[in-house]
């Protein structure tokens, strides 16, 4: 599609009627857009985006995949920053015990005063009170939603509201992740009591929020158009960018050729193998910061019961050659990992046990376990193949070809690997469901290195994202100790001790950290990035298009 078709084809389908200075040219004009840039190319009018999947949905406590176009519609109380500090958005203050927001009681509770920003209103006018507060506590834990994890929010009892700008939530035990307990928002009380949030689609698909933008149209496989809000409580002419496209490109391949070409003018978390294809143009500049997560390979214990068995994990992991891997798939843009925790993290303990390139190892790992090289090659146990197959995102090179590389590492020692190719919003419900057997992927974390929602026994969907089934008292036991502590100091402590576990049990195959690189237009201001999972949209509100 030619640059003036893929303009003509964006103006009818978000249904502008008039020639805006975006578009000029299309329309036969040369003048120059509005932020600086010929016309056509990204300016204060409008920025597109080639985003690598359709949300599943538009609210944020229900979706199973990064959050980053809901996020510029509906704010937390708090966001993470680019040095990966908690910072409030629409909560005045962070409750801290030094400012007295958190109380610690006699009864082995806690209790947590959020003061709300004075003057927020969501996008219909209505202001936002700590009855939204309540409201989401209680919808979230009645039981009859099906949020995508409960996030510490089934360790609250109760929440008082004092007054519209004060919300006393009631912790049933001391949670120290309690900061990040509403970075996903707060539901609209006044638009959603009394209803079915599983079908409540007038606001799944368009949320009332009380962020810089509004949800102006999603066109099911093609985009979704935001608009600016009005009246945004920061004042100032923010947001300064009127509107953003979100154009769906699920193939990399693509979605790159789309912004070589300038008829998407962002990607972010640019694959890494087109980081060198990309640097040469001028116009846009390549944001990279070291990602706060890793890609690594679930197993899924529950639904293979191979893996119930540590040996055969360790095995695994001594059967790829990460090292290799980093080097010549990923172009050296990660390094080797080998937990969920990275160095970004105060938390972070390097002397964990590591399982090497080892394939000796990982071929006698396999006969300690019972699975004897079979004539076809395979490895079997009464009369039993080991062979899986291993679920990961369809369309990102990058995973296809890792995923290639595993599947000749595992034939190497005797294990039948096949690949099965999902779209990335298809991926988000198997996984949520726990009806696979592997999966590439990456965890992006959030500042605070809380592990129990991934690795304790009792945090499996959709309690948590606890999706290898792994299921270790101890683990367990360590885990909720460290979410019960909050000194950090000693919080840290334990946390490294419980990367030392999970380094054991070898529940899953750590692979590469996740350095985040995003190409942007070179003349976009206020883009900064972010290590972790508030990802790069965090503070779209201060963006703006200059001159060159």
């Amino acid at each position: 599609m030619t640059s003036w078709r893929a303009r003509a084809h964006a103006i009818t389908g978000i249904r502008l009627v008039v020639c805006t200075a975006m578009f000029v040219a299309a329309c036969g004009g040369g003048e120059r857009a509005a932020g600086g840039g010929s016309a056509g190319g990204p300016s204060n009018e409008l920025l597109i985006i080639g985003y690598d999947r359709e949300p599943d949905t538009m609210n944020r406590y229900a979706t199973h995949i990064l959050e980053d176009i809901e996020s510029c519609v509906v704010e937390g109380l708090v966001t993470n920053d680019e040095q990966m500090r908690i910072v409030p958005v629409l909560a005045a203050e962070i409750p801290t015990l030094a400012n007295k927001g958190v109380v610690l009681r006699p009864d082995g509770g806690m209790d947590v005063i959020w003061k709300l920003r004075p003057g927020v209103k969501w996008h219909d006018g209505t202001p936002h009170s700590s009855a939204d507060v309540k409201f989401t506590v209680d919808a979230i834990n009645k039981g009859d939603w099906k949020p995508e994890s409960v996030d510490g929010f089934d360790r609250i009892s109760s929440v008082d509201t004092p007054d519209s700008l004060t919300a006393v939530v009631h912790y049933k035990e001391v949670y120290a992740p309690y900061q990040l307990q509403f970075v996903r928002g707060t539901l609209p009380r006044h638009v959603l009591a009394g209803r079915d949030i599983n079908s409540a689609n007038d606001y799944n698909r368009a949320p009332l929020g009380t962020g810089p933008y509004r949800v102006k149209e999603w066109k099911t496989g093609e985009y979704i158009l935001l608009e600016r809000a009005p009246d945004y409580w920061r004042g100032g002419g923010q947001p300064k960018i009127r509107q953003l496209l979100f154009r769906f490109l699920a193939n990399t391949t693509t979605r790159i050729n789309l912004l070589k070409s300038g008829e998407v003018h962002l990607v972010a978390l640019l694959p890494w193998d087109k980081v060198r294809e990309v640097q040469p143009l001028a116009r846009l500049r390549l944001n990279k910061v070291v990602g706060n997560g890793y890609e690594h390979v679930t197993l899924n214990q529950r639904h293979f019961p191979a893996f119930a068995d540590v040996r055969v994990r360790r095995a695994l992991t001594h059967a790829v050659d990460r090292a290799s891997m980093v080097r010549t798939l990923l172009d050296e843009q990660v390094s080797v990992v080998n937990g969920p925790i990275q160095p970004l993290s105060p938390a972070y303990e390097p002397t964990v046990t590591s399982y090497p390139y080892d394939t000796v190892a990982a071929n006698r790992l396999l006969d300690e376990a019972g699975w004897r090289m079979g004539s076809d090659g395979v490895r079997n146990r009464n009369g039993k193949r080991l062979a899986f197959t291993l679920i990961t995102q369809s369309g990102f090179a990058i995973r296809e070809n890792v995923s290639q590389a595993l599947q000749q590492a595992y034939r190497t020692v005797g294990v039948d690997m096949q690949v099965q190719l999902l779209d990335g919003t298809s991926i988000s419900s198997v996984w949520f469901k726990g009806e696979f057997d592997a999966m590439l992927h990456w965890w992006q974390m959030g500042a605070d290195p809380e592990l129990t929602l991934f690795f304790a026994r009792d945090r499996t969907p959709p309690a948590g994202r606890n999706i290898n089934y792994v299921d270790d008292a101890e683990l367990t036991a360590l885990l909720y100790e460290s979410d019960r502590t909050v000194d950090a100091g000693a919080r840290n402590a334990l946390l490294r001790t419980a990367q030392g576990r999970i380094a054991e049990l070898a529940p899953e195959i750590p692979l590469y950290n996740t350095a985040k690189v995003d190409a942007i237009p070179a003349t976009l201001k206020g883009f900064t990035g972010n290590p972790t999972n508030a990802g790069p949209f965090w503070n779209v509100h201060a963006w703006e298009m200059t001159p060159r």
